[in-house]
């Protein structure tokens, strides 16, 4: 990508704006920094938002070719998470069909007959609204059933807009006591070459409060996780950087306690092997009050939230995992 089409991908004005606050603390100049974030696009893959999330204005070159940049993301998916199965586990109809063993509750699509549609209503008191494919947590919301004043209407919209709901999520009350009114997930990246399954990172995405979603890119925090333990690690961290050592309720994020820790570990690993040609996911893991179950996966999943909390590159995962299908295809 070349110094001219980097200037005309991204708002690069309101990133130029971020850059001058950000020289008011780091004292660098941001037409430099600038400039800086162009040869990091043309020579490692890097976005706007990398350059800001890893800090590569404070890091040497070799630092900076440690990190996973969405540009080699993208690259090195196209083997280890190829696009020919995006429709069987990022279309979110379809990832409740084939793994309905894990995400363990009901849904409703555009496809379903308007009889079921009415039958799941006269079941649930609330549900959530969902676009079939999405990131981020975006246009997710909480819907209460008694709100629905035109059944049909509402049944059309789904087909119209290209959304579907599910049943909505009750969150274990101690999981939940960190922002009861958002649903706080674990990212649970897993790879898997053969019949092994390594879990690799986990990060608690714990909500605002402000919105049902807990998601980093949605104002919730992450918090890094002891994948031994099962506890949080640290300080929650936010999009922009910003940590904290308690949750919104006041409650401290090192040394708490997930609930069903071994129990979630043991059912991702056993999501990961119902597609082996998925070689890296990222699970999205509630912890409801019967125990975890599976909100989504996500083929190639990023790398942003697992190089913010670990604070250093990451690129080794990925590197190793490319190790490890080569000698499994050799044998």
């Amino acid at each position: 990508m070349g110094l001219l089409k980097f200037a005309l991908v991204g708002n690069y004005k309101d990133y130029y704006k971020k850059l001058k606050e950000l020289s008011k603390t780091n004292g660098k100049s941001p037409r430099l920094m600038f400039i800086d974030t162009a040869i990091c696009t043309v020579l490692l893959g890097s976005g706007l938002q990398d350059y800001l999330n890893y800090k590569f204005y404070e890091k040497s070159f070799k630092e900076r070719k440690t990190y996973v940049t969405i540009g080699y993301m993208a690259k090195a998916y196209k083997t280890l998470a190829g696009v020919e199965y995006a429709d069987f586990i990022s279309n979110k109809v379809n990832f409740h069909k084939n793994y309905s063993k894990f995400t363990k509750r009901e849904c409703i699509s555009p496809n379903d007959d308007y009889e079921k549609f009415e039958k799941f209503l006269e079941k649930h008191e609330f549900f959530i609204e969902k676009p079939l494919n999405g990131l981020g947590g975006s246009n997710v919301k909480k819907i209460e059933t008694k709100d629905v004043t035109s059944h049909k209407k509402f049944y059309e919209s789904l087909s119209k807009e290209n959304k579907f709901i599910e049943e909505f999520i009750l969150q274990d009350e101690i999981w939940g006591s960190l922002s009861p009114n958002s649903t706080n997930t674990i990212r649970i990246m897993t790879t898997t070459v053969g019949d092994t399954v390594k879990i690799i990172f986990a990060g608690a995405r714990i909500g605002s409060g402000k919105t049902i979603a807990d998601n980093f890119h949605s104002g919730g925090q992450g918090v890094l996780v002891d994948l031994e333990k099962g506890t949080l690690i640290g300080n929650g961290i936010d999009k922009n950087l910003n940590e904290s050592e308690k949750s919104i309720t006041g409650i401290k994020f090192d040394g708490f306690k997930i609930p069903y820790w071994e129990d979630t570990k043991k059912m991702v690993k056993e999501a990961a092997q119902v597609n082996t040609n998925i070689h890296i996911i990222g699970w999205d893991v509630a912890i409801s009050k019967k125990g975890p179950l599976i909100i989504e996966g996500n083929r190639g999943p990023g790398f942003d939230l697992v190089q913010v909390l670990l604070k250093k590159g990451t690129k080794y995962m990925l590197e190793d995992l490319k190790k490890e299908i080569k000698n499994q295809d050799k044998k």
